[in-house]
């Protein structure tokens, strides 16, 4: 996953997109060591950003974002 595709969908997580019919499974165990890399949609990342970083206040996290993308980008491919 490229630096410009991430920023994509961070824009997708942040704005009003209805993201709860998209099926993120694939994306399931990503921080675990032996997590396989997957081709996915920017929109299943889109709603794995929103899942991980929206905090209560409604805000993103910075730091489960940075995390994020650091595993995304070796681990997954957007068709």
């Amino acid at each position: 996953m490229t630096n410009a595709q991430f920023t994509n969908a961070i824009e997708i997580a942040k704005g009003n997109a209805d993201l709860s019919r998209i099926d993120t499974q694939i994306l399931f165990g990503y921080g675990l060591r032996n997590f396989a890399p997957v081709a996915a949609t920017l929109e299943t990342v889109a709603a794995v950003i929103r899942w991980e970083c929206v905090m209560l206040n409604g805000e993103f996290d910075s730091i489960a974002l940075d995390n994020l993308h650091h595993i995304f980008r070796r681990k997954v491919t957007v068709v």
